[in-house]
C-alpha cells in the first residue's frame, strides 16, 4: 500500500494529529510505503537584506568619480531564499519520517505552489497512492470562509480515497 501524507509544516500540531493514523495504516499493511510531502507557497518567499544601509560602491562616469549613495545590502536573493526554504522543508520532513515512521520507512518531497490542494492532487496523480491521509484544522464559519480548506478541496478533486483526521480525533 502506498500512502501519501501531505504535511503542512507551518502548523506543528498537524504532525501529531495525523501520524498515529498513518502508523496504524502501515501496521495493517506490512511493506507499506509512506510518502510525506509538503507544499510551499512561492509568495511566502522573500529575499533578505540588511536593515542597516551600507555604503554603495562609488559610481564612475568617464574619468570622474561620483559620490557613493546608500542602499540596502542584499544578504539573500529570492532564489537563494527559495533554495533555503526547500532544503529546510526537506530536512523537517526527513526528521518527521525518522521520528514518526521508525521501522516503517518513508520518502519525502517538497513542492511549490500557491494552491496546495491542486499540488497535492498533482502529487497523487504522479505517485499513485492507494490513499491520501491528511489532517485538518476543522475550521468553521467565518474562519473557514476566509481561509478555505485544503482538505475539503482535496476531497472534492481526488480520484482516490482521502482519510481526513480532524482536530478532535483521539489517537
Amino acid at each position: 500500500m502506498i500512502v501519501l501524507v501531505p504535511i503542512p509544516l507551518d502548523d506543528p500540531n498537524m504532525v501529531p494529529a495525523v501520524m498515529p493514523s498513518v502508523r496504524r495504516l502501515a501496521s495493517l499493511a506490512p511493506g507499506s510505503e509512506i510518502r510525506l510531502m509538503s507544499v510551499l507557497d512561492p509568495k511566502a518567499v522573500h529575499g533578505v537584506s540588511t536593515s542597516e544601509f551600507g555604503q554603495a560602491p562609488p559610481v564612475v562616469a568617464g574619468n570622474r568619480q561620483l559620490s557613493p549613495g546608500t542602499s540596502p545590502r542584499v544578504v539573500e536573493s529570492h532564489g537563494e531564499a527559495q533554495e533555503r526554504m526547500h532544503l529546510e522543508a526537506s530536512e523537517q520532513l526527513e526528521a518527521i519520517a525518522r521520528k514518526e515512521l521508525e521501522g516503517v520507512g518513508g520518502t519525502v518531497s517538497v513542492a511549490w505552489s500557491a494552491h496546495a490542494a491542486d499540488q497535492i492532487i498533482d502529487g497523487a496523480a504522479r505517485r499513485a497512492p492507494d490513499v491520501i491521509v491528511m489532517a485538518t484544522h476543522g475550521r468553521t464559519g467565518l474562519s473557514h470562509f476566509l481561509t478555505g480548506s485544503v482538505a475539503e478541496a482535496v476531497i472534492r478533486k481526488a480520484d482516490r480515497p482521502v482519510l481526513v483526521i480532524g482536530p478532535n480525533c483521539a489517537t
